[in-house]
């Protein structure tokens, strides 16, 4: 059966475009047949998903970074044949945080990505879904690795002004500059019975364990738990909130004072001072006023 795969040629800064050559050389080598769709437009990843799943497509492969496997999942997931698809990864973005929850996977190994696609192995992995309103106006959406809301929201806003690096440097600086401007409100999280309210720099969502170029922000989430991961982050003084970024980059924040860790099935968030949110490294919002959060378990199959 013929693979679709959906290539954003502009995910890793142009990287992806560039290696369409090399993209189809490893997956002839491995004997695989496929057909290649570009994406032109933001969301256009997710229409090309929908119109696979239309032609009875059974195989659909993201190539890009987070946000393109990100609209790949919404068009699997809205096309209503999540169960039946298989969904396969070649991480060739700014950062791929998501396949750092996958072992052994590498972002940029092409040959190891189509190794993977060829032995047609697959995971049953959750997904979340997020409620946003902002004004009168409410979206809905599916995130595979993480949500920010607040400052991490804030650092992705940034990340997005600086065209000129790749990587994990791209995000440091990003949450630099975001330390710098942002101006955290009341937030009221509310999660599984429980309520915190009290002014947060972020309150941060994972299905995955990394986010935002490298920072290790839910270090023990789980695919495939039936759980979202929760951290969330008082507000404290710049000099030592720029100590604690060393702690959030390999994952060993969970036990500072400032910190609250937990799971849930459902989150709630709001707050009277519009937030930034973005979901899997893409804004969906610049000023939320709610967000609700809640996971979709066994979503999708996952090529492993």
């Amino acid at each position: 059966m013929t693979m679709t795969v959906i290539l954003n040629p502009a995910a890793g800064r142009g990287l992806a475009g560039r290696r369409r050559h090399i993209i189809e050389a490893e997956l002839r080598k491995h004997k695989l047949e496929f057909e290649i769709f570009t994406t032109h437009a933001r969301g256009g990843a997710t229409e090309l998903a929908i119109q696979a799943i239309n032609r009875g497509s059974t195989q659909i492969v993201a190539v890009g970074g987070d946000g393109t496997i990100n609209e790949v999942v919404n068009g699997i997931v809205e096309g209503g044949k999540r169960t039946a698809v298989t969904f396969g990864i070649i991480p060739l973005g700014t950062s791929s945080d998501f396949v750092k929850s996958l072992p052994g996977v590498k972002p940029n190994d092409i040959g190891a990505a189509a190794q993977r696609l060829a032995a047609n192995q697959t995971q049953t992995i959750d997904v979340g879904r997020i409620r946003v309103t902002t004004g009168r106006l409410t979206l809905t959406r599916y995130f595979i690795n993480g949500l920010g809301m607040g400052l991490d929201a804030a650092v992705t806003v940034e990340s997005l002004k600086i065209p000129y690096l790749r990587g994990f440097s791209v995000y440091l600086i990003a949450a630099l500059r975001a330390l710098a401007t942002y101006r955290p409100g009341l937030m009221t999280v509310r999660f599984d019975g429980q309520q915190i309210s009290r002014q947060l720099f972020f309150a941060s969502v994972g299905n995955g364990r990394c986010q935002g170029g490298g920072f290790w922000i839910t270090p023990d989430a789980r695919l495939d738990d039936g759980l979202l991961d929760l951290c969330i982050v008082d507000t404290m003084p710049m000099s030592r909130a720029l100590r604690k970024i060393p702690l959030l980059m390999r994952g060993v924040h969970t036990n500072e004072p400032e910190v609250t860790m937990a799971r849930a099935r459902r989150i709630e968030v709001t707050c009277p001072t519009p937030i930034p949110v973005a979901t899997d490294g893409e804004v969906v919002a610049t000023a939320a006023q709610r967000v609700e959060v809640e996971v979709v378990p066994r979503a999708v199959q996952l090529l492993v």
